[in-house]
């Protein structure tokens, strides 16, 4: 009897424990993240061929080569995106440092964005005519296309910053909440005036445009409430622009070093295979890739508290660590190995063709275990950027490349699709190693 209740006790504490989590704040941040994530990969499963029927394939083609042109803008991004939301939530108890400090970030996004957007009204001209394949007449509408998209580009960057400081203060539910309604917005406004007035890829692309800017207009507004009035009235000079800006170049090195190892694999197969098997090894990658992304919801959540715990302590509570770790595992490492054990499974159950199935099947399971070890690397990532250590991230993905090269002129292209699962476990490795390396260190 004495044992059944007990028994009972203890089951009773198990699922008090498990409801303050879910009700908690980081709970709620990384629930409302997975909720975003879905609804846009819904909107685009949606929305993607509706959009090829009324545009057609050539002009759907102009808009996705468009499309491509943001990968500038998220590189110019790469550094502040990880950096705003650690000195916001550092500041987050003084507000009148916080809005010191957005002040200066306001300038620096308004300036970095219009760099931008001269940069490509200047190259449209190139871009249309010379870079990508148009032919005829196409070129001058491609041309007008860049034109109005680089509006977007620009309200889209100067926008990041909101959505960085409101990830800093914890208030990822209005961010994603935001990102979702305006960006349903945005189709359904493409949507309606494609139908009602001309299927041209020109009018898609203002209407993004336009509905970018008021985006951008209502959550400035937002962001000067949560901050108060003072927002429009401080000294740009009380800030120290010197270190900030060095973190932020130091963290966008480290990060192009990074988006170049992960592109590494794409480089050499597009280069070494040939078209058909480059197209299954991109599908298989898409799954890798979509169960790597399942963890930044969670890590995202937890950004914040952590800061929090450095600039309190001077380190990060143990449960906090604990709870992030399990997220992370739980959401990420975990489903990729499960996917690598009944891999021949999902890819029958997927794609239907034996044949694809015998050549993906190597590639996939190394690339899934590769996303087990990024998962365990991940979860040190955001103590690094928190504590302000830019430079070790620069660091572990100059190794991470080294080895991948050394990877690729080993194993040589007689590996086929299987040499881009290796590129991904030398990254995975090096990450992963380096990563509980420096935790160790600096617990």
């Amino acid at each position: 009897m004495n044992q059944s209740v007990s028994r009972k006790a203890r089951l009773a504490a198990v699922f008090e424990q498990v409801w303050r989590l879910s009700a908690s704040l980081p709970a709620q941040n990384a629930a409302s993240g997975y909720v975003a994530m879905a609804w846009i990969s819904l909107l685009s499963i949606v929305t993607i061929p509706l959009y090829i029927r009324l545009l057609g394939p050539s002009e759907w083609g102009m808009v996705a080569a468009c499309a491509s042109l943001q990968i500038f803008s998220n590189f110019i991004d790469s550094g502040f995106s990880q950096i705003v939301p650690r000195w916001a939530a550092h500041e987050a108890n003084n507000p009148e440092r916080l809005r010191q400090y957005i002040f200066l970030f306001r300038k620096l996004y308004i300036g970095l964005g219009l760099l931008l957007f001269l940069v490509l009204q200047a190259s449209a001209g190139y871009l249309s005519h010379h870079w990508f394949q148009v032919i005829g007449q196409g070129r001058h509408e491609l041309e007008l296309m860049i034109r109005i998209i680089s509006f977007q580009f620009l309200f889209q960057f100067v926008n990041n910053l909101n959505i960085g400081l409101w990830i800093g203060l914890q208030r990822q539910v209005l961010a994603n909440a935001r990102t979702c309604g305006f960006g349903t917005l945005k189709h359904f406004a493409a949507l309606i005036a494609l139908m009602m007035w001309t299927p041209k890829g020109w009018l898609y692309a203002l209407v993004f445009a336009t509905v970018a800017c008021l985006e951008l207009g209502i959550n400035s507004l937002t962001v000067n409430n949560i901050l108060g009035k003072g927002c429009q009235n401080v000294i740009s000079g009380s800030v120290a622009l010197g270190p900030l800006l060095k973190e932020v170049s130091v963290l966008s090195s480290g990060i192009l070093v990074g988006l170049l190892v992960s592109q590494l694999d794409r480089i050499i197969l597009s280069h070494t295979v040939s078209l058909a098997s480059f197209g299954i090894y991109m599908v298989v990658l898409s799954l890798a890739l979509g169960l790597l992304s399942l963890q930044a919801p969670v890590s995202r959540a937890f950004f914040p508290i952590i800061v929090q715990d450095i600039k309190v302590h001077g380190h990060v509570k143990a449960i906090h660590m604990r709870y992030m770790a399990r997220g992370v595992i739980l959401t990420s490492a975990l489903p990729a190995l499960l996917a690598c054990l009944f891999a021949p499974q999902i890819l029958a159950v997927w794609l239907h063709n034996p044949r694809v199935e015998l050549i993906a099947i190597t590639p996939l399971r190394l690339m899934l275990i590769a996303v087990a070890l990024n998962s365990l690397a991940n979860c040190i990532y955001p103590l690094i950027i928190a504590k302000g250590q830019s430079k070790r991230i620069l660091q572990f993905n100059l190794v991470a490349l080294l080895l991948s090269v050394i990877v690729v002129l080993c194993l040589g292209t007689s590996w086929g699709l299987a040499l881009g699962g290796a590129i991904w476990i030398s990254n995975g490795i090096v990450q992963s190693s380096l990563g509980m390396a420096w935790f160790i260190k600096n617990r």
